[in-house]
């Protein structure tokens, strides 16, 4: 017996192994069927869900058919159908179509629309990405649309020139159509009455001037498709930090952007008080970016200066991508240094402006004044240092005598103008305090 005892002993955990072994595989087992039992209940949920959209997209177009033409007429709708516990989405579609080249896209075209395609898609939830469609062709009985209708094709495209799919344009003139953007990137609205129409694209989306919402003109002539392109793209933005020609920090009261594609070849923004830095908004990023100036005027472009100034000058130039925010760039302001002296013996104060003079440009504005500066016959001299946008400029000075102001320039002609403020500028310039100065050509100074 007490052999028997030990050699039973010996195989102590043997039947605990086979236990796990064999709970092990029962589990597998099970899973497998019960994975099989569900992927033949999914599989049998998602071809009834098939069958029921089949089914209801044949109703849609039914019911499509039904309705007059005129409310056929550019439509797209989304609606909600509920069955039971399962909610199906269907949409409805009635686009343009030519006997000879079929869907009306994006082209101008001396032919127009002949008939409507009805399209009826329904999502079922089980299969989201699989919907099914219906498709049917209706013939508008004659006059039915009116015998003075055209097309309009809006062929929307990002900056890179590829087509923006799914977005909501609206058309608006003697009534008012919606549509929304092909995969091809375009809006038919057929059978339109002829004139001249309206094209809103909807959303944040930004044109060559960043407008927002894209609108574009187009006329309708009868018979025919007319065709509008529009390039848009996400905004982008830019921060740009003022300096001076040796890289210190300076301010500046705004800034514009330039780029061949904008409307004016230029435009200004955050025009206000001096500050270290300007934030223009709402760009468009056009791939070959934009050049970036201090001031408002077309005259403060340093490339109307110095050609190739944002290829060379390592300033002011900032290429965008589509939502790019706040995206630094640095912006030198030239400084224009004046000395200023006393000619005379009698104590007064002293007043320096600058006026903008590039005429051509449409630049005739005061952009400076230093207010009063005291010059005593003990103090003969004082330096000013005045930051300016790049342009041509006309410097004055002037003494107070009495209660008026008069413009006394007597070392200078009356007129100091530089071409290219790229690096800092020293002038002279003589006040005389006593007495009239002939000869000068500075205007009054402003009160």
């Amino acid at each position: 017996m007490s052999r028997i005892w030990e050699r039973l002993a010996g195989e102590g955990g043997s039947i605990m192994i086979e236990v796990l072994v064999g709970t092990v595989l029962l589990a597998l087992t099970t899973a497998a069927v019960l994975d099989g039992l569900d992927g033949a209940q999914k599989t049998g949920r998602m071809n009834k869900d098939r069958s029921t959209a089949a089914t209801l997209a044949q109703q849609d177009l039914e019911r499509l058919r039904s309705l007059p033409p005129t409310l056929l007429v550019n439509l797209t709708q989304t609606r909600a159908v509920t069955l039971g516990p399962v909610t199906y989405t269907v949409v409805s579609r009635a686009e343009a179509v030519r006997d000879a080249s079929g869907l009306v896209s994006c082209t101008t075209d001396e032919t127009d629309s002949e008939y409507l395609r009805l399209s009826s898609t329904v999502h079922a939830p089980a299969s989201v990405d699989r919907p099914v469609t219906a498709t049917s062709l209706l013939t508008p009985p004659v006059g039915a649309l009116g015998d003075d209708t055209g097309t309009v094709a809006v062929k929307l495209t990002d900056r890179d020139g590829e087509p923006l799919p799914g977005v909501t344009v609206d058309l608006q003139g003697a009534t008012s159509y919606s549509n929304t953007t092909n995969d091809v990137g375009c809006a038919v609205f057929a059978f339109v009455e002829a004139g001249n129409w309206t094209a809103e694209v909807d959303g944040d989306l930004v044109t060559w001037n960043g407008d927002t919402p894209a609108t574009s003109q187009v006329a309708v002539a009868a018979g025919k498709t007319s065709l509008t392109q529009i390039e848009l793209d996400d905004p982008a933005s830019l921060r740009a930090t003022f300096v001076t020609p040796s890289g210190a920090p300076t301010q500046w009261r705004s800034i514009s952007v330039t780029n061949a594609k904008l409307p004016n070849g230029y435009k200004p923004f955050a025009v206000g008080a001096a500050s270290a830095s300007k934030d223009a908004e709402g760009l468009f990023p056009f791939r070959d970016g934009y050049g970036v100036f201090a001031g408002d005027c077309e005259a403060n472009n340093p490339a109307l200066w110095d050609s190739d100034y944002f290829e060379t000058s390592g300033y002011g130039f900032v290429a965008l991508d589509p939502g790019d925010l706040l995206e630094p760039v640095q912006v030198v302001v030239p400084q224009l240094t004046l000395k200023l002296k006393r000619t005379g013996s009698t104590s007064d104060a002293i007043q320096v402006y600058v006026r903008q003079v590039d005429t051509a440009y449409d630049c005739d504005s005061v952009i400076y004044n230093s207010g009063l500066i005291p010059l005593s016959p003990a103090v003969a001299e004082a330096t000013l240092t005045i930051p300016l946008p790049f342009g041509r400029y006309q410097v004055c000075g002037a003494t107070r005598t009495s209660s008026s102001w008069r413009s006394r320039l007597t070392a200078t002609s009356g007129t100091y103008q530089h071409p290219n403020l790229r690096t800092a500028t020293a002038a002279t310039l003589s006040l005389d305090t006593n007495g009239a100065t002939s000869g000068n050509s500075c205007t009054q100074v402003p009160s």
